[in-house]
């Protein structure tokens, strides 16, 4: 059975970037996954208003999720010992940032980085995301010009509108209100 007063207590300790004390941060965040991987987290959030939050806590269940990953995985526990952590190495609200819906290998390999001192957060999310090859640009850029009938003109107008929108959540939230 789902404990939604411990659920809404563990949402607080994280918003307030705490741990609760004779717990390691590992420790809590295997246990708040645990407790909330059988809701579907954002909407309970979005439906308790922590909408701000969102982000940190949805990355707090996936650090839970990842430390559990880990300790069944025994080639992660060895990239891991192979990087000099004899132990699945202690998180924080920052490294949690780092967590994506990738791969359990990627995931580890962007919080070694970030260990290492390889950059901050934002830094080491940026320097993983693909890029695109100019032929790759080319095709796209043709691609929604001719299925959106438009000129070179308003297509940028669109990607310098559109980057604006991603930038602004509000701004998002909004469109796609209007869109439906």
């Amino acid at each position: 059975m789902v404990d939604f007063k411990k659920i809404d207590e563990m949402i607080e300790i994280i918003e307030n970037n705490q741990i609760p004390e004779g717990k390691t941060f590992n420790e809590f965040v295997i246990e708040f996954f645990n407790e909330v991987k059988t809701i579907p987290l954002s909407k309970y959030l979005r439906t308790k208003g922590k909408d701000k939050r969102l982000p940190k806590i949805m990355n707090s269940k996936k650090a839970g999720e990842v430390l559990i990953d880990t300790k069944k995985d025994d080639e992660i526990q060895t990239f891991l010992k192979r990087k000099g952590y004899k132990e699945i190495p202690e998180l924080d609200y920052k490294a949690v940032m780092l967590l994506r819906k990738t791969d359990l290998f990627s995931n580890w390999k962007k919080l070694i980085l970030y260990f290492e001192g390889a950059g901050t957060v934002q830094e080491i999310n940026n320097s993983t995301k693909p890029t695109l090859l100019p032929q790759e640009v080319e095709i796209l850029e043709n691609y929604l010009k001719k299925e959106l009938n438009i000129t070179e003109q308003e297509f940028n107008w669109l990607i310098s509108k559109f980057s604006k929108i991603q930038k602004d959540k509000e701004m998002l939230k909004a469109l796609k209100k209007l869109a439906r």
